[in-house]
């Protein structure tokens, strides 16, 4: 541990550490930013320091200065200890604040025995500030910027941040003309959209993952997809910035390039039916900031949360499959529906490019109203596009909304629901209902406060779902579809017996809807001739003046 101190005098700015080991890696501060560094790189700057270090034996009289002598197991050793030395917590999530360290201060020898402070008065780190005033603050190429007061000031390594913008924060920067008339051309009728745009870039911008968010861009070739994601790559910087494949999301280390990037785009989206589940699970992890464990070759496996925010890019809404609808409610979805397919704008790069301060300030407007919000704007258009991923990914979540009610009071014959599950899959294309166990599993994936129960009918139980029922429209659907087969004869007057059946009212839909020749007892009800429903099917039940038929 002495050994690993006294190297470390070489790695602080200003009595902080520029040098950390976070979540199984090594961070080094690079001046705006902290950065992953390779193992072999930290034990190269080691083996560099200690070649020809020496040393003062004092346990010899006289004390002599002795050629320190570095060999493998030293430097396996000097490493460990500065893994000890230099350690931040796994619960620090950046951007935060670590804790001011006094380093040692006072060039010394190298001398066996000496005696240091305490590790825990001199190393330990913590999260002083929490998010409230962490992401206040970005990295620009001129410092740090106050994203609320729009104050520079200047870069620390008490900061610990993984995003910086590469070049300098201009607060009198022109504003973005070209940039904003392009994203008018893109959504000519949407200012939704555009301010979902903004918010996101500020959000990617702060470091922030707590909103759990991906952006989803659908629409034609040469639509504008590629263009927003180079400008917002432009702003991280492209060391910042990944480039996976959804298809390389569930190999074995397709996750490795996404550790210490604040950004992640996946352009041109692909997705095989067969691979759909384990990418949505890991799209739901990675957006909702849970821990991972992630394989890496030739290295030890990593456990810890990504910093990493998500960009999909794709010319169609993607089908995942998803049976509890979870993951479309993580998209923030934006629509083109323009392609400049042949008359594309070939200086449109180089004048965005320009424009890039302008569009920083323009990114940390929205990041403001984030602050104040905590929320992305969600466009009229995104919510259709969401509603359309739902029913793509979870056919069951259409179901449930197109054909069902949901309260804690209503209930449903197990065999009822399944029913009506199989003729709205035939209605809508699809002729596999899998089984009856996996449609209650679905089931509850989506409204989660189904049960089921068997009461007791007698000397039987008939299995029943409670939470849930059919809406009124569906019965009708399905009661007009049952009689399909039972043709309507010719009307003639019925005379009403005796009860309730002889009211005025009842014997009003008699005339309208006589009784089947055949079975006396059952009788045609509801609001007109052309969509009668038969009192007496057992297939439904219809309540007249509160007397049920």
């Amino acid at each position: 541990m002495p050994v690993a101190r006294r190297i470390l005098l070489d790695r602080q700015e200003d009595d902080v550490l520029t040098l950390r080991r976070w979540r199984g890696g090594w961070m080094v501060w690079t001046g705006p930013a902290w950065t992953e560094a390779e193992q072999g790189a930290i034990a190269s700057w080691v083996w560099g320091h200690l070649e020809y270090a020496r040393y003062l034996d004092v346990n010899v009289d006289p004390p002599k200065t002795k050629p320190w002598r570095p060999n493998q197991r030293r430097i396996s050793d000097v490493m460990a200890a500065l893994s000890a030395a230099t350690y931040l917590s796994d619960t620090v999530n950046p951007p935060s604040w670590a804790a001011k360290r006094s380093a040692l201060g006072r060039e010394t020898p190298m001398i066996l025995g000496e005696s240091f402070p305490s590790s825990n008065s001199m190393w330990a780190a913590m999260d002083l500030t929490g998010p409230s005033k962490s992401g206040n603050y970005i990295s620009t190429a001129n410092g740090l910027l106050n994203v609320t007061t729009r104050e520079l000031r200047p870069h620390t390594p008490e900061f610990f941040n993984l995003v910086s913008v590469p070049f300098d924060y201009d607060p009198d920067a022109p504003t973005p003309q070209r940039w904003l008339k392009f994203l008018a051309e893109l959504w000519p009728e949407d200012p939704d959209s555009v301010a979902a745009l903004q918010e996101f870039f500020g959000y990617v911008l702060s470091g922030r993952t707590d909103l759990h968010k991906i952006l989803l861009i659908v629409g034609p070739p040469r639509g504008g997809k590629g263009t927003i994601a180079r400008i917002l790559t432009a702003l991280v910087g492209k060391g910042s910035m990944a480039g996976p494949t959804l298809a390389s999301l569930n190999t074995n280390f397709g996750l490795a390039p996404l550790l210490g990037k604040p950004l992640a785009i996946i352009s041109d989206a692909r997705l095989a039916g067969k691979d759909s589940h384990q990418v949505v699970e890991r799209l739901l992890t990675i957006s909702g900031e849970d821990t991972l464990t992630i394989d890496r070759k030739n290295r030890d496996a990593w456990t810890g949360q990504l910093p990493t925010r998500l960009v999909i890019l794709s010319n169609e809404l993607p089908s995942f499959g998803d049976s509890s609808g979870a993951i479309a409610t993580r998209f923030v979805t934006l629509v083109l529906a323009n392609s400049w397919l042949g008359s594309e704008d070939v200086n449109l790069g180089r004048d965005l490019n320009a424009e890039l301060p302008g569009i920083l300030n323009w990114a940390l407007d929205g990041l403001e109203r984030i602050r104040i919000t905590n929320r992305i704007t969600e466009p009229e258009s995104s919510r259709e596009a969401i509603t359309a991923m739902m029913d793509q990914a979870s056919p069951m979540s259409a179901f449930v909304r197109e054909a069902c009610e949901t309260g804690p009071m209503y209930e449903i014959p197990v065999d009822d629901l399944w029913d009506a599950w199989k003729e709205w899959g035939q209605e809508n294309g699809r002729d596999k209902p899998g089984t009856k166990q996996a449609f209650g599993r679905n089931l509850r994936a989506v409204v989660p406060g189904v049960r089921r129960f068997r009461p007791r009918d007698g000397d039987s139980r008939q299995p029943t779902y409670v939470g849930i029922r059919l809406s009124s429209e569906s019965e009708k659907t399905r009661s007009n579809a049952a009689h399909a087969d039972h043709p309507v004869p010719e009307q003639r007057k019925w005379t009403p017996g005796s009860g309730s059946n002889s009211r005025p009212n009842a014997a009003h839909h008699a005339d309208q809807h006589p009784p089947q020749p055949d079975t006396p007892h059952h009788w045609w009800i509801g609001s007109g001739p052309e969509h009668p429903n038969c009192a007496g099917c057992d297939a439904v039940r219809t309540q007249i003046e509160g007397t049920t038929r």
